[in-house]
């Protein structure tokens, strides 16, 4: 998979263009956060969000390759993808769950906080 996101800044947003496998393991996080079974406030511990803030990013990232994210919005993508890779014990039940490799999250976790931090503010 590939791990480079392109991210650029304008105004107060950030413009995030990812490709089709990357959407994918974004929505397949995003979606096992949101319908995790544990109290709303923990979820919001783990993610710093509502459920219903989850369904929001789900439905704009799935909506094409092009997001235009605040960086909150990024920042809960971020404890998403961390968050999903603490859960499990094995990389079997990751995979099953996921359907992605735990080294991929991770490395795609990397590549957008790098790829924010390259952004000229």
């Amino acid at each position: 998979m590939m791990t480079r996101i392109f991210v650029a800044s304008s105004a107060d947003r950030y413009v995030v263009r990812t490709a089709g496998p990357q959407r994918s393991v974004l929505e397949s996080a995003l979606l096992f956060m949101r319908d995790r079974r544990e109290l709303d406030h923990a979820l919001k511990t783990r993610v710093g969000c509502s459920r219903a803030k989850l369904s929001e990013l789900y439905e704009q990232i799935k909506s094409g390759e092009e997001s235009s994210l605040s960086i909150d919005d990024l920042h809960t993508i971020h404890s998403v993808l961390l968050s999903v890779c603490s859960l499990f014990a094995s990389e079997e039940d990751f995979y099953i769950k996921i359907g992605f490799f735990r080294e991929n999250v991770l490395a795609l976790a990397n590549a957008l906080a790098k790829a924010v931090g390259e952004t000229e503010p």
